[in-house]
């Protein structure tokens, strides 16, 4: 006992932790190994196992930090420093692999710093200096900027490609599906579908008046490659189908469905091939409201309740009909035809960070389209998608989302207005997270993704595919399943509801995650 209280006596004497203190300094200076002085007397054995044991502590430390690296570039859907500034720095690799004692010490001082500095979370750096404006006039800067754009994109264009027209109207609030339908008869386009990619309910809210809550019109984009002048014809006809209803059967654990796989379920029982058919649409709605300066609760949800099917009048018959009877159906992806789903919400927080602004001009970042329907006709441009096999061409949403992203109280007076299809400037507020495209596959598209993978990687240096969720596994209790609350309807009046697209005072109580497939079948 008075031994080791003398060894302990000894340790603790101020030459020993003195000398302690120089060693681990040496130790830190020296990249954390050990000195020569530290490992004199060593065996060369004991060398070879210290040896042996560092080199895998630095393998192991350098896959973790891969695997860290890899894990956040599988999250990001833009790269490069559009990336860093909308999601802060990628892992320092050197840094995560540093096995000093040092290095981690700076490290570690640096985020305490950067902490203090921004206690509520790290900001990500500020974006590079715009290139010098072309003009003055906003117009013609956004020409300029998108006239770069065009250029970079056209050695990624298909050698024959049809062009493409994108087509806005505006519709009345409380019936604007129908209104679409006898614009393209009005156009002539109900007659020629072999002309129409798609259409789309642009995923906006245009309001009017006082508050933000009452959309004054909402508008559709049809994507076509008509031209002016054609004789009028019958109004489209229009399948709807609502979310809320269990259109397909699934277990807990099995493969939702996309929107698009239900309406090409309702085409093939309609005998309709691509070329017969006018659009399959996501049916798009808005929740909002301003709250007040005291309580805030200022949001603006907009999210997918539906999906409506257009085609010529005189084809489909009782398709329908057909399908409700046979409720639930299987409802299986199709396997001739390709169903891209693109992640617009990153790129449009990047180029349009405030959705009561518009976008920011000049741009930050000038590669990256500046609207989902500018990316949608790269898509179909360079993948050479032609109308006649095309079924759907959509800039959409998916799960409904606060597109304010919270914590803003929001006006009327403070929202940038914008002229809308009619030539009426409205407050609007931007929304869109998903572009869709469904169509016919080939061999000619296949080399066409090859080549829309390349202008990706190289052009504009994103993953779109990144976090789309598509088809992901019904799950035992939906996130937004909102049990007693949920609204008990008749199948028929719902119906109604998304042929006409009505309004509703709450387009989303009651909806689940899984459309068209909850709840799940036992």
């Amino acid at each position: 006992m008075f031994d080791k209280l003398k060894l302990a006596a000894q340790a603790m004497s101020p030459a020993n932790i003195k000398r302690g203190i120089e060693l681990s300094r040496q130790s830190m200076a020296n990249g954390g190994r050990l000195t020569e002085e530290q490992m004199a007397g060593w065996t060369p054995e004991q060398r070879q196992q210290y040896e042996a044991s560092m080199a895998q502590a630095q393998a192991n430390m350098a896959a973790m930090a891969d695997k860290m690296i890899a894990d956040e570039m599988a999250r990001r859907v833009v790269h490069g420093p559009a990336g860093d500034w909308l999601y802060g720095p990628l892992p320092d690799r050197e840094g995560l692999t540093d096995l000093s004692m040092l290095g981690h010490w700076q490290s570690a001082q640096a985020g305490f710093l950067d902490t203090l500095r921004n206690p509520f979370g790290r900001k990500a750096p500020p974006p590079p200096p715009p290139r010098p404006p072309v003009s003055a006039d906003r117009d013609q800067q956004l020409a300029a900027e998108r006239a770069v754009r065009d250029e970079a994109r056209t050695p990624y264009l298909a050698p024959h490609r049809i062009p493409v027209v994108r087509t806005r109207i505006t519709t009345n609030p409380k019936s604007h599906v129908k209104d679409l339908a006898g614009w393209l008869g009005a156009a002539g386009l109900s007659a020629r579908p072999d002309l129409v990619y798609g259409v789309y309910r642009v995923p906006d809210h245009i309001t009017g008046g006082f508050g933000i809550r009452k959309a004054s019109v909402v508008e559709w984009e049809v994507v076509h490659a008509a031209q002016p002048g054609m004789p009028p014809s019958p109004p489209a006809f229009v399948a709807g189908f609502s979310a809320r209803d269990r259109w397909a059967a699934r277990r807990p654990g099995e493969p939702s469905i996309l929107d698009e796989d239900l309406g090409l379920d309702y085409l093939r029982a309609a005998g309709l091939g691509p070329e017969r058919c006018l659009g399959v649409a996501r049916l798009v709605d808005v929740d909002a409201t301003s709250g007040d300066s005291e309580s805030g609760g200022t949001y603006v949800m907009v999210g997918v309740t539906g999906l409506v099917v257009f085609h010529p009048v005189e084809h489909g018959g009782g398709a329908h009909a057909q399908l409700q009877s046979q409720r639930p159906l299987q409802v299986l992806p199709a396997p001739d035809v390709h169903i891209a789903v693109l992640n617009w919400s990153d790129v449009r927080r990047v180029v349009n960070p405030r959705p009561d602004h518009r976008i920011i001009v000049p741009s930050p970042f000038p590669h990256l389209p500046a609207t989902g329907g500018e990316l949608l006709e790269a898509y179909l441009g360079i993948v050479g998608v032609r109308p006649q096999d095309c079924y759907s061409a959509q800039v959409t949403c998916d799960q409904p989302m606060n597109i304010l992203g919270g914590g803003q109280f929001v006006t009327t007076t403070s929202t940038e207005s914008e002229p809308a299809a009619d030539g009426q400037s409205r407050p609007r507020f931007r929304g869109g997270s998903r572009i869709v495209v469904a169509y016919r596959d080939s061999a000619d598209y296949v080399e066409g993704r090859e080549r829309w993978a390349a202008y990706q990687r190289e052009a504009l240096r994103t993953t779109l595919e990144n976090r789309v969720a598509v088809r992901e596994p019904v799950e035992k209790q939906s996130k937004l399943d909102r049990g007693v609350l949920g609204a008990v309807l008749k199948v028929a009046d719902v119906v109604d509801t998304v042929v006409t697209g009505e309004a509703v005072d709450e387009p989303f109580k009651g909806l689940p995650t899984h459309r068209y497939c909850w709840p799940p079948v036992q």
